[in-house]
């Protein structure tokens, strides 16, 4: 069923630029306001380039305490208000690049993965409570933010190149984080509990079950960054 926005409350984690700041713009023009929670969009996020052989404990913890566990602390925080007020809906920003196992990302996709897991429990454990647990996978989104990098300074499309195969470059044609925004917002008018951000994005989540085609995507990847990291 169809929700109205206006006077809503939303929360947004990681609204300081890229997907968040769109998105809290978005919905303010649709009249939501803050006070109660209504809406809990996770969001924040933390990026750390660095090869797998190399990776620390301490990358795969602050991947961990920014993409899982704030999230979860978050999350429940809001759901013991929204229990109180007879419902909410939570949206969780995640990824499909743990289905791909996207390279030199290792601490984000791991942790992303954990927080799939996440949100597929609670959507399960709260399912007749009145609070409507929504996924999202995004795919890549071209922001102004550079990734926290342990091997020199990379740009965003560190990944991508002209020269990759179609598949390669189907996969990683990037959205705006406008265009995401107006999504989300359409998720909290109309929620579900898994939407895609594109086309390509639902394919490259059904291809990773084939592993021929999801190494070949990822192998073509892996060649790219290994080629500019040879420039640094």
């Amino acid at each position: 069923m169809r929700k109205e926005i206006t006077g809503k409350v939303v929360l947004i984690t990681g609204a300081s630029a890229g997907i968040g700041a769109a998105t809290a713009l978005s919905l303010d023009g649709e009249g939501a306001r803050v006070d109660r929670i209504d809406v809990l969009i996770n969001n924040a996020a933390s990026m750390i380039v660095v090869p797998a052989e190399q990776v620390s404990q301490e990358d795969l913890l602050q991947a961990i305490h920014t993409n899982l566990l704030g999230p979860v602390a978050a999350t429940q925080e809001a759901v013991i208000q929204m229990r109180k007020q007879g419902g909410g809906q939570i949206i969780n920003i995640g990824s499909p690049g743990f289905l791909m196992g996207i390279p030199f990302y290792t601490p984000y996709v791991c942790a992303k993965a954990a927080f799939c897991a996440w949100t597929r429990t609670i959507q399960a454990e709260w399912a007749d409570s009145g609070i409507v647990v929504s996924e999202y996978f995004s795919g890549y989104i071209l922001t102004d933010s550079r990734p926290e990098s342990r091997i020199g300074e990379v740009e965003q499309d560190f990944l991508m190149s002209r020269k990759q195969n179609w598949m390669a470059r189907l996969f990683t044609r990037p959205k705006t984080p406008e265009a995401v925004a107006k999504q989300l917002v359409n998720l909290v008018r109309n929620p579900r509990p898994l939407v895609y951000s594109g086309i390509s994005v639902w394919i490259g989540a059904w291809i990773s079950n084939l592993s021929g085609f999801r190494l070949s995507i990822a192998r073509e990847m892996a060649g790219t960054a290994r080629e500019k990291l040879r420039d640094l």
